[in-house]
């Protein structure tokens, strides 16, 4: 069953606007939830670390023209981000403002994107994986998921990753939804790199991603 449309606020300036009062205990638990779905299928069959690109028969509108990171995929079920739905740049400031944490001098404007329609109220940080906690999920050898007080406060720092997203909901699905889904012709699967992920113009995803589906698969 598909989750309904995301109604995403214009302006993450307040508790109230873009994000409601969600604590940094309840991001934690959030992440340690998405990224407890490991363990059940074999590296053969799991499309982690892989970009689902939609094909035309998939006509949800909260997948149009997406692609998505597949984070975790096994027996459980599978958990992706949406990579390409860029939101706006915003303060890194206004965003830990946002779970009552006290920004450090300084800051920058972060890459807010919409990662799927679960949970829109709820943020995670996918980032490259040269900056590593003890809470760090890392994804593959290029990609690396950690709750967005953790990162935006280390990236503030100094200490963070070169390459950063922060993602507000995720793309989830049930035991074997996501393997129908693909045999039934809906998705493809490519490899996925920094430079895809991380694209400057999200809009350019989609089709940068459709044009290594022959080559990849």
């Amino acid at each position: 069953m598909r989750p309904s449309p995301i109604r995403f606020p214009a302006k993450p300036s307040s508790q109230s606007s873009r994000c409601p009062d969600v604590p940094r205990i309840f991001a934690g638990v959030l992440l340690l939830f998405v990224i407890g779905l490991a363990g059940g299928a074999s590296a053969a069959d799991s499309a982690v670390g892989r970009l689902l690109v939609v094909r035309p028969s998939l006509s949800d509108p909260n997948f149009s023209k997406a692609v998505v990171l597949v984070i975790r995929h096994d027996a459980n079920g599978a958990f992706g981000l949406i990579v390409n739905r860029f939101v706006e740049h915003v303060a890194s400031k206004e965003i830990l403002a946002l779970f009552g944490e006290t920004a450090p001098e300084g800051g920058e404007l972060v890459a807010v994107h919409i990662g799927g329609p679960v949970q829109p109220a709820t943020t995670l940080a996918l980032h490259s994986p040269e900056f590593e906690t003890d809470r760090t999920d890392l994804v593959s050898d290029a990609f690396a998921v950690l709750s967005t007080v953790d990162t935006l406060v280390a990236r503030m720092s100094g200490a963070g990753p070169a390459a950063l997203r922060i993602l507000f909901g995720y793309a989830g699905w049930a035991p074997r939804q996501l393997d129908q889904e693909i045999e039934g012709g809906s998705w493809a699967l490519v490899d996925a790199t920094l430079d895809r992920v991380f694209a400057d113009d999200a809009t350019s995803v989609w089709a940068a991603a459709r044009t290594r589906i022959r080559v990849d698969l």
